[in-house]
């Protein structure tokens, strides 16, 4: 009864905030406003002007399609220096040059092949880019995929859980904390979560990480997902303390985000026909211009630690009471904290 509350609640939340509508709502509050907001350019521009970005070195992971690869075309059309991260060799360079044709012809988007679901690759990829820049001054953790069956990786890990949570983000964060505090304003890291992570707590250890009675039989791909969002929302929180579990983040701003029920490959892949429910669904860019924001956006206009929508920090939480609750105890995100940092030694 309580999880059916819960998702109940999540609905109607999600109905009036992560729609188009929900986006046009939420648009309004915008400072400065964009001078049309039913339009990309005129949007994006609110960010940042043209060539705003020079100088300024990102690295986005899963760039070659959908809300990646729509940061990566701001990003290098605003004048930064841009790093995607891709699992797919042809499918990386064939966004890598669409995405040069948009941003023009004195654009720089440099192609990183890597898995962020294996540790060896990560580190790979964290050496690569240090052989090439002195400092980062943004790491947009983004890939990750929505699974119906249960898969694990060549590590032995289950592959969501390794991609979005345990590698793709806290194994990459820990390794591009140096090059982040060379940033003039010691650097970002950007979290793309998902709305899906306020229908659940973190659970315990096995069911996080599909192991156990949480392997092949008992598998549900839309929970590994939500408990391997909320695992980021809770590391942003924890990351943003500064020193933490030994890795130096002082200074870093490390923020999640979520971009709505947003129309991408992934989400239709994973939806199909039930896609419907989630209508009016926001157009790419319309979910994508906030995480924009958060990567090109000056850093006082940033709270460490918050979980963004829009622009804006927002609730963790949407079910406390005795129904049904996603607050995680301190001993138990200490916990979170402890095992992530054992599965990467």
């Amino acid at each position: 009864m309580g999880q059916t509350f819960g998702a109940i609640r999540f609905y109607r939340y999600g109905k009036k905030h992560f729609t188009a509508t929900g986006w046009e709502s939420n648009a309004k509050a915008y400072s400065p406003a964009p001078s049309n907001p039913f339009t990309k350019e005129s949007v994006y521009d609110s960010i940042v002007s043209d060539g705003g970005l020079k100088g300024k070195v990102f690295m986005v992971t899963g760039g070659n399609s959908g809300i990646g690869k729509e940061m990566c075309e701001f990003l290098a059309k605003k004048g930064g220096k841009v790093y995607m991260v891709c699992r797919n060799k042809e499918r990386g360079e064939r966004a890598q040059q669409e995405i040069k044709e948009a941003a023009g012809s004195e654009s720089s988007v440099h192609l990183i092949l890597g898995d962020c679901s294996l540790r060896g690759d990560v580190q790979r990829v964290i050496e690569e880019l240090g052989k090439s820049e002195q400092k980062l001054d943004a790491l947009v953790c983004n890939a990750g995929a929505l699974l119906n069956k249960r898969s694990v990786t060549s590590e032995e890990k289950e592959v969501t859980y390794a991609c979005h949570l345990l590698n793709g983000s806290f194994y990459l964060g820990r390794l591009a904390a140096p090059l982040l505090k060379q940033s003039e304003d010691k650097g970002r890291i950007v979290f793309v979560s998902s709305g899906g992570m306020y229908t659940t707590k973190f659970p315990k250890w096995n069911a996080a990480t599909s192991q156990g009675n949480n392997a092949e039989g008992k598998y549900n791909g839309q929970l590994a997902y939500a408990y391997a969002k909320r695992g980021q929302v809770l590391l942003a929180k924890e990351w943003s303390k500064g020193n933490v579990e030994g890795v130096d983040l002082d200074g870093v701003t490390v923020v999640s985000t979520h971009p709505g029920w947003t129309t991408t490959p992934g989400v239709t892949s994973a939806y199909g026909s039930k896609q419907k429910w989630l209508e009016p669904m926001r157009t790419l860019w319309q979910g994508t211009e906030g995480i924009c924001w958060l990567c090109a956006t000056s850093k006082e206009n940033l709270v460490s630690g918050e979980f963004y929508l829009d622009r804006s920090p927002q609730e963790i939480h949407l079910s406390d009471n005795f129904l049904f609750s996603t607050v995680n105890t301190e001993e138990e995100i200490a916990m979170l904290m402890s095992n992530l940092r054992k599965d990467i030694e």
